[in-house]
């Protein structure tokens, strides 16, 4: 049988099942109803207002105990706590399905959760029908403080911004929870309105999330990540659209137990492709929970609008992140209020530790290429001072600065590189919103403290903001080589700190009214040129 035919029918089976014709339909076709459980069956009459719970478990049940098979859900509302998913089992909501979070606790003696599994094997949840977590927001002051955002609340206060900012009130609950599950399909579903985050995958190994879309309030919905992929393996994300207040996508190695003391995983063998996010903090992100290692990542071939930022990478518990590809993406950001975290910024990469007594991790093996990004905030690569960050490769980069949409402003440069060694910058184009320029704004590029930097193939100038800032800063670079660059106008390059062995071969200086500045004069012997095209 074709496949669109099996799949036709089976549909077709499953809807009679559910209208109560089961029994005659498994005499004529026994095969294909036998692994069909419909939560009509088993007492859910699809109306709002009536809990279903037990239905819908009981049908999950009612077809691992066959040996495997499909909880159908037919089109209508139906209100339910947690429900676990067992080996084998897909449940399948039907297009104009709508499960509904129950607001009752009782309703979850488990794990928070709209659908939870543990240990569970070939499981998966299908259709076109719908997860709805009922999120409800109250607009008021903080109840505590964030501390990686220190900095940007007292900007905010300065500048006058209301300090309130909307809170989470209800039930609160993920919408998938797996834990330590292996061969997982989520596919086609729609999640909406979740108060927490949206697929949280932990310790899991063989996941496929395809053709799911995640939408969350853009304004309102802290904490609503759309997905979560927290110390898992060989996961698959493809062809999904995220719209979420919180990071679309991010990759975690963190504990199970929210005291620390549980075990972590690394999360490696991750592909991401074919996507839409949206977000008001980052797009796609590893960490900020970093105790195990992250290795094999590839985020490519997707749209990022509306956001916050684009990608981050935020080492702060001891994790090493390597061999990580960003490729072939089209990103627009927007400021956000002053309590998400991210600064409309294309890329922020930060290796730190947690507490004082936190081990350091690492960062290496990066690369982002083919990326048109409309930016408004200033893009950081930072090490930590004890280890920098290694090995960081930007190419194919066209970055548009445009001016920031609230009154707290906090871009400077376009790109800060700082802790870096061997640092490749190729063919990047920085512009500057000529007509509406920030007073902050001034250099291009800035790096400082690095080792073995190339920078070949840039265009462009310091903001029109700052005339007089050179487009590029090297402070304490030690070892670069700038080559086929073509600076606009203005002050190209200044030296400045300890650097040293900066060779200038081949590059367009005809358009600058000064090529190379020194901070002093003995750093005029570090800076040597050859074969550039100078103003006369």
């Amino acid at each position: 049988m074709p496949i669109r035919t099996g799949v036709t029918a089976f549909i077709l089976l499953a809807l009679a099942a559910s209208a109560g014709t089961a029994a005659h339909l498994q005499e004529a076709t026994p095969a294909p109803l036998a692994s069909v459980c419909s939560v009509r069956d088993h007492g859910a009459t699809g109306v709002r207002s009536q809990n279903a719970t037990q239905a819908v478990q009981q049908a999950v049940d009612a077809c691992h105990a066959r040996g495997g098979g499909t909880a159908f859900v037919p089109p209508g509302e139906y209100t339910t706590g947690t429900i676990v998913l067992k080996d084998n089992v897909t449940l399948w909501l039907e297009a104009g399905a709508v499960l509904y979070l129950s607001q009752d606790r009782a309703d979850f003696p488990r794990e928070r959760a709209h659908v939870f599994a543990d240990g569970a094997r070939n499981i998966a949840i299908r259709g076109r029908g719908r997860f709805d977590g009922q999120a409800r927001y109250e607009w008021g002051m903080p109840e505590d403080e964030d501390t990686e955002i220190l900095e940007e609340q007292r900007l905010a206060r300065e500048a006058g911004v209301d300090m309130r900012r909307w809170l989470r009130r209800g039930l609160q609950a993920m919408t998938f929870l797996f834990k330590q599950c292996r061969d997982v399909l989520i596919e086609d579903v729609t999640l909406v309105n979740s108060t927490l985050w949206n697929v949280r995958l932990w310790g899991c190994d063989g996941v496929v999330m395809r053709g799911v879309t995640i939408e969350s309030d853009l304004e309102k919905a802290a904490n609503s990540d759309g997905v979560d992929i927290d110390g898992s393996r060989n996961v698959r994300i493809s062809d999904c659209r995220i719209m979420t207040a919180d990071d679309a996508i991010v990759l975690k190695s963190g504990k199970w137990r929210w005291d620390g003391k549980g075990p972590s995983f690394p999360t490696e063998n991750v592909v991401v492709t074919n996507c839409v996010l949206a977000s008001s903090s980052s797009a796609f992100t590893i960490g900020t929970e970093s105790f195990e290692d992250f290795r094999h990542i590839v985020f490519s071939n997707s749209v990022v609008r509306d956001s916050n930022r684009a990608f981050g990478i935020n080492i702060q518990d001891g994790a090493t992140v390597e061999d990580v590809l960003i490729a072939n993406v089209t990103v627009e950001l927007r400021r956000r209020h002053w309590n998400w975290w991210g600064d409309a910024e294309l890329l922020k990469f930060v290796l730190k530790k947690r507490t004082p007594e936190s081990r350091l991790g690492a960062v290496r093996n990066v690369v982002v290429r083919d990326v048109t990004a409309h930016a408004q905030g200033t893009s950081r690569i930072l090490g930590h001072q004890e280890r920098p960050i290694e090995d960081v490769t930007l190419s194919g980069i066209r970055l548009f600065m445009g001016p920031e949409a609230t009154p707290d402003k906090r871009a400077t440069h376009a790109l800060v590189a700082e802790g870096v060694d061997r640092l490749r910058i190729r063919d990047l184009e920085v512009s500057w919103a000529e007509a509406a320029p920030e007073r902050k704004w001034q250099s291009a590029v800035v790096i400082r403290k690095a080792r073995d930097v190339e920078l070949s193939g840039f265009v462009g100038k310091s903001a029109p903001s700052a005339a007089d800032a050179p487009a590029v800063v090297m402070e304490d670079v030690d070892g670069a080589l700038v080559r086929a660059c073509r600076p606009l106008s203005g002050l190209f390059l200044y030296v400045a700190g300890g650097s040293r062995a900066i060779h200038l071969v081949g590059n367009d200086l005809s358009a600058a009214s000064v090529p190379v500045s020194h901070a002093t004069e003995e750093l005029g012997h570090a800076v040597a040129l050859d074969g550039n095209v100078v103003p006369r």
